[in-house]
Parts: C-alpha cells; sequence; structure tokens
C-alpha cells in the first residue's frame, strides 16, 4: 500500500527553488503517486514552511530562509559552495521521518534535490534478492544518513550549435540536472525565440554566452587570406556593428567568439597569427566594452595555430576569459580513446602551461568527446529560426539515428574514461584560479553515459574512476536507447 502521508516544505518558489520543488514533486511522485494496477489518484501536498507535518516531509530549502531546518540543522553543516542532504526521524512524530535538502543558494538547493533522487535514491533504494524494486523505496522507513558535496570546479559548461536543439526545454532541464551551469551557444544567426531560451536557462541559474564570429570561417579558416591592420580594422568594425544591431539589446551574460585561429599554420602572410589575433581581440574588446561595460568576453580559441606562441596571447586583456579547445590528445580531441601515450604527456605538459598563463586568470578548457554530430552532413544556419521548437517525430527521428553511436561512444567511455578523470583531477591539482571546466557537445535526445560521466568528473573528482562509473550507471536518467 503507497504512503499517502509525505508532503514537501518548502519555502519560495521562483527561479532554482522553483525548479528544485517541481523536479522533486515529479521526481519523487512516481513513487508515492500510483500503485500497480490500482487507479488512485493521488497529489504530493507541497506547503509553505512553517506548515504541520503529521508524519514524513520533504524539507527543502535555502538554509537561511528556512527556521524549520534551522531547528534541525547547524550552519556549520552547510557547506558554503555545496548542499547538504540529511534523512532524520522526524522528532515530533517517532514514526515519521525528514528528509532535509538544504544550501546557502537557490543553485546548489536545486542540486541538492537532484542528489536526492539520482543518487540517494539509487543507492539506498529497495531491493528484493538482486532486483531494483524503485516502487517500494517509500514503503518502509528510508535509511538515515547525511552527506555534503562541494564542487571541485565552479564553473561546468556546455559549448553548442543552436541548431542541433530539437527541444530546447529539455536539453535544459537535462544540462541543470548535470550540474551545468553555463550555456554557450553558438548560431550563425539569432534565433528569434532567443529571450525565451535565456530566460528559461536563467530560471535554472545557468547562464547563457551567445556565440557569434570575430574573423572565424568554415574550412580551418582558409577564407581568412590577410590580417594586416587595415584587415583587422574593418574586421573590428563589422564586429562591432553586429554586437549593437544583434546583441546588445538582449538579456544574455557573456559573448563568446572565434577567430581565425583554426589553423594548421602558425602565419597568415607574413604575420604572426597569435599577435594579430590578440592586437584584434583587444581592440575590439575596448570597444565593445564602452558600449556595455559589463558584458563578459569568451574567447574561443583553437590551441593549434598558438601553441608555440603563448607569450603572445599573454597579452590579451586578463578581463577575456579564453576557451581553449583543440589542445591536444582525448578528452580534448573527438575520439574517445587516448591514440599516442607520447601526445598525451605533452598534451599534459600544455594543459599546465595553459593552467599558468596570464597568472591563471580566465581559463577555459574544452573537451570535445562527446560531440556526436556529423560534420559531413553538417549544414550552417540559413538565416533566423526558431530554435528548439522542433516536432517530436524529428527529435525521435535524430534519436533513432544516433542511438548506434552513442552505444559505441558509452563502450569507449567506459574502457577510457578513466584518462578524463585523470586530467580532470590534472587540472585540479595545477590550476591557479578557477577554470571553467567545458563540455563541447550535444544532450538533444537525453542524458547519454559519455555526457553524464563527464558532468561528474567535472562536478566531484575526488573518487576513484570506478566509484564515479559506479554512481553514473545507476542513475535511472540515462538514456537506454
Amino acid at each position: 500500500m503507497k504512503q499517502t502521508d509525505w508532503k514537501i516544505i518548502y519555502t519560495d518558489y521562483a527561479g532554482p527553488e522553483k525548479r528544485a520543488l517541481n523536479f522533486l514533486s515529479k521526481e519523487v511522485g512516481r513513487y508515492l503517486l500510483r500503485e500497480v494496477n490500482v487507479y488512485k489518484i493521488h497529489v504530493l501536498p507541497c506547503e509553505k514552511d512553517g506548515s504541520a507535518i503529521s508524519k514524513n516531509a520533504i524539507l527543502l530549502s535555502c538554509y537561511e530562509k528556512s527556521p524549520a531546518i534551522q531547528k534541525l540543522v547547524k550552519a556549520e553543516e552547510v557547506p558554503a559552495e555545496g548542499f547538504l542532504v540529511k534523512i532524520i526521524p522526524n522528532p515530533e512524530n517517532a514514526e515519521g521521518q525528514l528528509v532535509i535538502l538544504t544550501a546557502h543558494t537557490p543553485v546548489n538547493l536545486f542540486y541538492a534535490a537532484v542528489s536526492f533522487v539520482d543518487d540517494y535514491l539509487v543507492r539506498y533504494g529497495k531491493v528484493s534478492g538482486s532486483n531494483p524494486m524503485p516502487d517500494l523505496t517509500f514503503d518502509e522507513p528510508l535509511t538515515e544518513c547525511a552527506y555534503t558535496v562541494t564542487p571541485d570546479h565552479k564553473t561546468r559548461s556546455i559549448f553548442t550549435w543552436g541548431h542541433s536543439f530539437n527541444d530546447f526545454r529539455t536539453y535544459i532541464d537535462n544540462m541543470a540536472r548535470l550540474h551545468f551551469n553555463e550555456l554557450v551557444l553558438w548560431n550563425d544567426f539569432v534565433p528569434l525565440n532567443i529571450d525565451e531560451i535565456i530566460d528559461y536557462a536563467h530560471s535554472y541559474g545557468i547562464t547563457v554566452n551567445l556565440g557569434y564570429a570575430w574573423g572565424w570561417g568554415t574550412h580551418q579558416c582558409a577564407d581568412t587570406t590577410s590580417i594586416d591592420d587595415e584587415a583587422l580594422s574593418k574586421l573590428k568594425d563589422q564586429i562591432i556593428e553586429k554586437f549593437k544591431n544583434e546583441y546588445l539589446h538582449i538579456g544574455c551574460d557573456g559573448i563568446y567568439f572565434q577567430s581565425f585561429t583554426e589553423q594548421d599554420r602558425d602565419y597568415i602572410g607574413d604575420r604572426l597569427i597569435a599577435e594579430a589575433v590578440t592586437t584584434l581581440v583587444n581592440m575590439t574588446a575596448r570597444e565593445l566594452w564602452a558600449l556595455a561595460p559589463d558584458m563578459k568576453l569568451q574567447f574561443g580559441l583553437h590551441a593549434s595555430s598558438v601553441r608555440t606562441h603563448l607569450d603572445e596571447i599573454a597579452k590579451v586583456d586578463p578581463r577575456i576569459e579564453i576557451l581553449w579547445e583543440d589542445c591536444g590528445e582525448f578528452p580534448y580531441g573527438y575520439d574517445p580513446y587516448v591514440k599516442s601515450e607520447d601526445a598525451y604527456a605533452q598534451t599534459l605538459e600544455f594543459t599546465k602551461k595553459l593552467l599558468e598563463l596570464r597568472g591563471g586568470k580566465g581559463v577555459g578548457l574544452v573537451f570535445k568527446g562527446v560531440m556526436m554530430l556529423d560534420w559531413k552532413m553538417f549544414l550552417h544556419q540559413a538565416g533566423p529560426y526558431v530554435m528548439g521548437e522542433n516536432h517530436k517525430d524529428i527529435a525521435i527521428h535524430d534519436r533513432q539515428i544516433r542511438a548506434k553511436g552513442w552505444q559505441g561512444f558509452s563502450a569507449d567511455w567506459v574502457t577510457n574514461g578513466d584518462r578524463v578523470l585523470e586530467m580532470v583531477q590534472f587540472i585540479k591539482e595545477n590550476k591557479l584560479g578557477d577554470v571553467n571546466m567545458c563540455l563541447a557537445g550535444t544532450l538533444d535526445g537525453g542524458i547519454y553515459l559519455p555526457t553524464a560521466l563527464c558532468a561528474q568528473m567535472y562536478w566531484s573528482c575526488d573518487k576513484t574512476y570506478s566509484e564515479t562509473l559506479q554512481k553514473v550507471l545507476k542513475r535511472t536518467c540515462i538514456a537506454k536507447d
């Protein structure tokens, strides 16, 4: 018989706190609201802090806002940058229990809700013999415990092309569930519904940086034939004009850009690419900041043409974050395995140089091993469009086509994921400041194992690979097809 005496006690219903309550109501409700083969309609009450608790309740609130939680939890139990999950007996009713989910910020409160569903309920769910019995999870007392989590990397981002989205809401839902907190969104043309997309991301506490070209072109920028002073000045003017016309009045959090560095050479003509791009970026940034002083600028920099000229890149304005890509072996490369141990060792050495460049300020690193886009069939956007509102039949079509690809990627990631963890731990040990851990890829179609595994490593890299893999594999949100 399903228990009908659980409720959720909350304080605020807005922003990430609203998302946390909606998430809990849905995910916990799946265990509480129906009985197998019985059509008994039931709801999970959600009541404000201070409401009476007759027996069982989930207390969901930022610590400073909840007198109820403050009576049960000491302030020092809640980490400054993380969250607390705590399951205790109900002090007012020995037959009841309280699940306490709390943090100091709304975003971390949402992560506490996710952790309770994706980690606690999976770990302590009811089992009959060797068979998991999730429907029985709340039919017996929950396992009492308490744990805290603090992220190892403050910024965890996804870079993606906008037109790879079929459903922008589900995409952002999945981002938040995996603890990503920044979306770097590239479009050749600004989507007509960009305001709605940004607002939806912001409701999860996810910042949005919109990307456009500052001299980047297709075919490894082969169409860039001149980078003399006159060409750079004209390019700067075009960039600023596009910003004023298309981006200045959008409520995005930052501008991401790529320039002419996706090259297999160090020079264009007789000018060094590293020197020219630094000149362009700095003079363009000055004019852009005159229009929008608080705008974050994020420089998507391909390492291939500048890796031996870091002294020039060190001159990039330190207020600009450099998001490095093409830095060497897996996990920077598309193929999810290490091809050469010597190349991997060189990749570690190069990564350390990037972490130390500019005194460790404004560093971001892009892993590409879950991109799942077929560049041979890739079509650039033909004009402004409505992003992420495709018919469900298109989403089903794309998911079916990619299913076998994800199966292969998942096999390779299970086999080689320890190298990703090794790299993430190396970055944590050698960073001088905050590092933006960025994943270039797609969440369209669901949460697949490689994406979830990498996201977990970005979030917490202090466990062994086997522990991390086991945690992620057990989650019910991982796509199975």
